[in-house]
């Protein structure tokens, strides 16, 4: 699944293709677990609109929530995200390095 930034929309700023980015590298590495699917499309959908902060914290709650593993190249881009927006504690409240493995 290769979604691009929809037609019309404003090109996404760079915290916002970090986390889009992320989100759709879990959704396939993911694919079998329908539940997850449908939270990180939110997750898609939300930085699509716009919503970049909203799209981090929610990615760290889905993280949080479903305690799966996060790839070390995955988490590094979301610290990455969390820095342009000043706002590491989505990911630090959340314990998300927790769960941060190699691979």
């Amino acid at each position: 699944m290769c979604r691009r930034n929809p037609p019309g929309n404003p090109p996404l700023d760079p915290s916002g293709a970090l986390i889009r980015s992320v989100a759709l590298r879990m959704i396939r590495r993911l694919a079998d677990q329908p539940g997850l699917v449908s939270a990180l499309s939110s997750v898609v959908d939300m930085v699509e609109n716009d919503e970049t902060d909203l799209a981090l914290d929610d990615i760290g709650m889905v993280i949080h929530y479903s305690q799966f593993p996060v790839l070390r190249s995955e988490y590094q881009d979301l610290v990455h995200a969390a820095q342009l927006l000043d706002s590491l504690d989505s990911l630090t409240d959340t314990g998300v390095e927790r769960l941060v493995v190699d691979g």
